[in-house]
């Protein structure tokens, strides 16, 4: 990998019997039925990503989890959403590809420069067994109905050896009007979730929660008022509050907390509980 070296384009038709590529430099499966999340479409959630203390952190763990795990070639974002993780992983000079079912997101990836985009499902790209050389699924998994089919044919698409970089939220405890709102069908543990990975094909090289000072605000902030009924739907403004924590003493909290979590996992080692969970596994 060089860093910062600038994206090249991807020939996907290579690869895939299902792709075309559109005026625009996305790639698309022709009759591509466009899926809509249940995501308030009032909430501009792509400004939020770009100003989030919550997705800045994600980015740095998933950044430092790679330099950890490095992919072998291409790696190929499932689920890509607005492109957050992907532009990410493009600056610092590895080769990736956003695939995105949702059309004005993957729209919104190319528009913030997103080099490679495949707006389709990956059954209707028709990608060629083992071309999908390393596989992210960042907090993806738990929005689809047959999770542990998805990963199994994921796993054929794969080359043995190829990474696999899944992220998850955690503990189904935790459920929230927050998961309704978010097209979420689980919570994981993060044994369950290796069981799952290891059942699809793959080895498990490493494993961890992330985000534990995260679990006690979420447990206040969303679950409670969920169980109690006094939350029941997200806005503009609750969106905003609760990924913007400003310049006071919470911010100082918060950026102290979540600096010595990634030094820690940055040492190797892995957290017994947290928020969310990840795991990184070798195709066998």
């Amino acid at each position: 990998m060089t860093v910062g070296a600038p994206p090249e384009p991807i020939d996907l038709s290579a690869i895939s019997g299902g792709l075309v590529r559109g005026e625009d430099g996305i790639w698309f499966s022709p009759g591509h039925h466009d899926l809509r999340f249940n995501e308030d479409a009032e909430i501009d959630w792509e400004s939020i990503e770009q100003k989030s203390f919550w997705y800045r952190y994600r980015n740095r763990y998933f950044l430092d989890v790679l330099n950890r795990f490095p992919p072998a070639g291409t790696l190929f974002e499932i689920g890509a959403g607005n492109g957050a993780v992907t532009l990410a992983i493009q600056r610092v000079g590895w080769p990736i590809v956003a695939i995105e079912p949702t059309v004005r997101m993957a729209k919104h990836a190319k528009s913030r420069g997103v080099m490679n985009v495949a707006c389709s499902f990956v059954d209707d790209a028709q990608f060629s067994e083992g071309s999908l050389k390393n596989v992210g699924m960042f907090d993806i998994l738990e929005h689809i109905p047959d999770d542990a089919r998805f990963l199994s044919r994921t796993r054929h698409l794969m080359p043995v050896g190829g990474r696999l970089y899944c992220a998850v939220p955690s503990y189904q405890s935790l459920w929230s009007h927050e998961d309704t709102e978010a097209d979420h069908i689980r919570r994981y543990l993060l044994s369950d979730l290796c069981r799952k990975i290891e059942a699809a094909g793959f080895a498990v090289e490493h494993a961890s929660y992330y985000f534990l000072p995260l679990l006690l605000p979420i447990l206040i902030c969303r679950t409670i008022p969920s169980l109690l009924k006094v939350r029941t739907h997200r806005t503009r403004s609750t969106a905003q509050q609760e990924h913007q924590v400003g310049d006071g003493l919470i911010a100082w909290i918060v950026n102290i907390t979540l600096g010595a979590e990634l030094r820690f996992l940055s040492s190797g080692r892995s957290l017994p509980m947290g928020a969310s969970c990840c795991v990184v596994a070798r195709a066998v």
